[in-house]
């Protein structure tokens, strides 16, 4: 049985402090409970390097909320793939939808950024999901369709190639951060959705993991993961929160 996921995406929160003892915690919580599922901490890139030297002896798994979407040269501020791979990131977020509809992204420097990253042999974890206007206009699967197409089109060979550098993280915008989650028979249809798409595009896909979030907490982390095809979970404000990040851990 493949591992399950379950990484915690702090976003631009904390100090340098607060992440310490988060991670702390988190380390110690993984020591002693053994998870047999993969554990990813994503600090803000600040603190990527303090975090690395507490979990660097440790089965916990390092992420990065961003890439530059071009190699090393002269793009001020930014942050390039070979600097991730340098500093110890396993993991990086890609598309979500905070870059899309905040810092305005597109699906071209979505594109760079995937490909940077898989030439640093760092797994890519690709958000993607409809805002509250897609869902209430029953856009959700044209949405998903449309934003998954455009990944794989625009990453056909590299993805091809490796397959198993991709997680796929469904995050209805909608859900981010409200409280709100799709009923259990609105995820059993879109994940089932999601995994016929990408099994339809390439036989070579089908091991491609898929993970849920959008407002995941230790009550329904459970409930989630006993949805069929999802294979993990990304979480946001629960995983600032030791106690609540540990217990969803420990419900899987």
């Amino acid at each position: 049985m493949s591992k399950k996921i379950i990484a915690g995406n702090w976003k631009q929160n904390g100090t340098l402090k607060s992440s310490i003892s988060l991670t702390k915690k988190v380390l110690q919580a993984v020591k002693k409970e053994k998870y047999t599922h993969e554990i990813v901490i994503i600090p803000p890139s600040i603190f990527l390097l303090p975090v690395k030297d507490l979990i660097h002896k440790s089965k916990i798994k390092l992420g990065a909320q961003n890439v530059s979407a071009f190699n090393d040269g002269a793009y001020t501020g930014e942050i390039s793939g070979s600097m991730l791979k340098d500093s110890g990131v396993d993991y990086c977020l890609v598309g979500h939808s905070e870059r899309r509809h905040i810092i305005n992204e597109d699906e071209s420097d979505f594109s760079s950024k995937v490909s940077r990253l898989i030439d640093n042999d760092i797994k890519v974890i690709y958000c993607f999901g409809e805002t509250l206007n897609d869902y209430k206009n029953k856009k959700t699967k044209l949405i998903i369709k449309r934003q998954l197409k455009k990944l794989f089109l625009n990453n056909k060979n590299n993805l091809k190639k490796h397959p198993s550098k991709l997680i796929l993280a469904y995050e209805p915008v909608w859900a981010i951060g409200t409280g709100l989650v799709p009923s259990p028979e609105e995820l059993v249809s879109i994940f089932k959705y999601i995994r016929d798409t990408v099994n339809n595009l390439d036989k070579k896909y089908a091991s491609i993991k898929l993970l849920y979030g959008g407002s995941v907490t230790p009550d329904n982390a459970s409930s989630l993961m006993d949805t069929e095809h999802i294979d993990g979970l990304l979480i946001g404000g629960a995983s600032l929160i030791a106690k609540k990040f540990i217990d969803i851990c420990s419900t899987i």
